[in-house]
């Protein structure tokens, strides 16, 4: 059976969902964002995590945070929608791009829970009224998670609740952990493309055949940070991490409207591994690719999740 705690975390309130044997748990802030501070699955702690609100205030490297309207860059923060320029503030120095939109750090509301014996359920919501002029487009986006013992599913869906049409992306950014050095933690991807980028990291159209991981290797001193389509066009796509005797298969829904793309990322920290599902492409805002156009009530979701 599948039990809920509340306790405090900072400032905020963290809800953990845990089987009662407490080989599977997840721990959220619904206040910043529905972060996830925390994902065991087999009795293993998979993500690395914020431990304090303090931490999570901060929101350095991003970890297991929602990202939307639109995941990573925005060329300079400027795109233009139905014939009118709108500008996002630059929070991406380094490449003078606006960086995973605004929504990460969000309150949150927890609007359904349920527990059985072999799943349980939580729900949260964001209902966005339009009040930021670099996107005057109101939404709600609700994100399911549906934990069991040894398996977590996340399904988000975005609604248009505004009477325009809107441009629209969504993203999550956990940080796996399951060795000590991401050098340590074997990777096996399903055939993709690697997008070429510009010294700014904004794609310049081209993509290339990447097969370094088409056989499960090591990481090693291998440095990512690269967006990869994916081919396979409908169903579902796994990805393999392997380490100290787990292995963990982390899925994606791919093809329109759902998450074609996917992030991989070595911080230089180097404890974790960053797999990043996208609903769109880098600077999809301006080049479209993937980009969802939700009309006046229109609704779209997509599902990833993993199991050990």
């Amino acid at each position: 059976m599948f039990e809920l705690q509340r306790t405090p975390f900072g400032t905020y309130e963290q809800y953990t969902i845990a089987s009662a044997d407490g080989q599977a748990k997840l721990s959220l802030v619904p206040g910043f964002g529905s972060c996830v501070t925390g994902l065991a699955l087999g009795g293993r702690e998979l993500l690395d995590a914020y431990q304090t609100a303090e931490e999570m205030n901060i929101n350095r490297w991003a970890k297991n945070v929602f990202l939307f309207p639109f995941p990573n860059r925005l060329k300079h923060g400027q795109y233009r929608w139905e014939g009118r320029i709108y500008q996002f503030p630059i929070n991406d120095a380094p490449t003078n791009n606006a960086l995973h939109g605004f929504g990460m750090d969000k309150p949150m509301e927890v609007v359904q829970t349920s527990f059985g014996p072999d799943k349980a359920i939580l729900v949260t919501a964001y209902r966005y009224e339009g009040d930021n002029e670099a996107y005057p487009f109101p939404f709600e986006l609700e994100i399911t998670f549906a934990l069991a013992p040894d398996a977590l599913t996340v399904e988000m869906k975005a609604t248009n609740t505004g009477d325009s049409s809107l441009p629209f992306g969504m993203g999550w950014h956990p940080y796996f952990q399951l060795t000590q050095k991401v050098d340590d933690l074997y990777l096996e991807l399903p055939p993709c493309e690697m997008i070429g980028v510009d010294a700014e990291m904004i794609p310049t159209g081209k993509r290339y055949e990447y097969t370094t991981f088409t056989r499960a290797r090591r990481i090693g001193p291998e440095v990512l940070d690269n967006c990869f389509a994916l081919r396979q066009q409908q169903g579902q796509v796994a990805l393999t991490l392997k380490g100290e005797g787990q292995t963990l298969q982390y899925w994606q829904e791919v093809g329109e409207r759902k998450f074609p793309f996917v992030q991989l990322f070595t911080p230089p920290h180097r404890t974790a591994l960053a797999v990043e599902p996208m609903s769109c492409n880098i600077d999809a805002f301006n080049n479209g690719d993937g980009l969802w156009k939700l009309m006046p009530g229109g609704m779209a979701l997509a599902r990833f999740g993993l199991k050990v």
